[in-house]
């Protein structure tokens, strides 16, 4: 009877029901990771020795040393895998949980970056679409005139043009409106370079980057704000809710700042060198704490605040789980030695 087979099976189950509570009540039980200790250490050391033992201790540092957006529930699901998978490793930490975790990391930032594009795309697709008939004029010039540095002007141009577009209103709407029209400029190129047109293969060039823009403006539109969120009043806050302001408390002033990831970074930046004076509440990547939460509440009561952007956040475990079942697939399949 194949043991590891059966403790892999176990364990698929246990996750599973881990992801059912984690999406329902955004908890994993102690009781699942409690069972998956007790099987994988079991089936673990029975088939790789002491090394079970390191893998798991390692891979708990691991979860430890990447805990920022991971709860305790997640690190200890990690550790807990390792022992079963201990017949592969790289610095004590088995190859296979290397590849979990990553993939998990993956599909776990693709989710919210859906959750933008499918709020903005109809801003994002047509701007998209009007960087991509520019960045083919651009590209042409450059290739015609046999000019240098052609993805230094390519994607500065794409960077600089998403920037602006969330910033200038006017812009914003122009290439909203030029992108309605950026086909026309598949039939400007054939009647201008037909042999261009088919030995560079521009429709397929261009279609190509209309979804990497996409792709990049979504990125893009995350780094300046635009996470998904929701507005919370202070009385409706709960432990473990993700706060997307800053709160700068400095005497009897308070401020809040609302802002983007790049300017959040720049005020803890700026706190930590001093140039802030007073206290500073920056949440992001983990929840509000007992303490955190009585000073909010505190200055609620004292009508200094009303109300909070909250981080919408997506339970983790279901990405582990598909994770865990994509390495399987692998390995069993014989897909990729792992």
């Amino acid at each position: 009877m194949d043991f590891l087979i059966i403790a892999y099976i176990l364990n698929g189950l246990l996750i599973g029901l881990a992801t059912y509570t984690d999406i329902k009540e955004k908890i994993i039980p102690h009781y699942i990771t409690i069972f998956m200790f007790l099987i994988n250490i079991s089936v673990g050391f029975y088939y790789f020795g002491f090394d079970s033992i390191t893998a798991l201790i390692s891979t708990l540092i691991l979860g430890l040393i990447l805990g920022v957006g991971m709860g305790g529930g997640d690190i200890k699901l990690f550790a807990t895998l390792a022992p079963i998978f201990a017949y592969s490793s790289f610095l004590y930490i088995p190859i296979p949980i290397f590849a979990i975790i990553l993939l998990s990391f993956i599909f776990a930032s693709i989710w919210p970056m859906k959750s933008i594009f499918v709020k903005y795309w109809k801003e994002i697709v047509p701007s998209a679409g009007y960087m991509a008939m520019v960045i083919g004029f651009i590209t042409y010039i450059i290739t015609f005139y046999g000019l240098p540095f052609k993805i230094l002007f390519v994607w500065g141009f794409a960077i600089l043009s998403i920037i602006s577009i969330r910033k200038f209103s006017v812009y914003k709407t122009l290439s909203k409106y030029l992108g309605y029209l950026s086909p026309l400029y598949l039939v400007v190129i054939y009647l201008i370079d037909s042999a261009y047109f088919a030995t560079q293969n521009i429709l397929m060039t261009f279609i190509g980057y209309i979804l990497q823009l996409c792709l990049l403006s979504v990125v893009l539109y995350a780094l300046t704000g635009e996470e998904i969120s929701i507005k919370k009043p202070v009385s409706e806050l709960n432990e473990g809710d993700i706060i997307r302001d800053i709160i700068i408390i400095n005497g009897e002033n308070v401020t809040v700042e609302n802002s983007g990831l790049l300017k959040r970074i720049k005020i803890m930046f700026n706190a930590q060198i001093g140039k802030i004076e007073g206290k500073v509440i920056n949440l992001d990547g983990e929840g509000i704490s007992n303490e955190e939460m009585e000073l909010i509440k505190d200055l609620n009561s004292k009508g200094k605040l009303d109300e909070l952007n909250i981080l919408k956040t997506y339970p983790f475990v279901p990405f582990v789980l598909l994770s865990y079942i994509i390495i399987l697939a692998v390995k069993y399949l014989n897909i990729y030695p792992i």
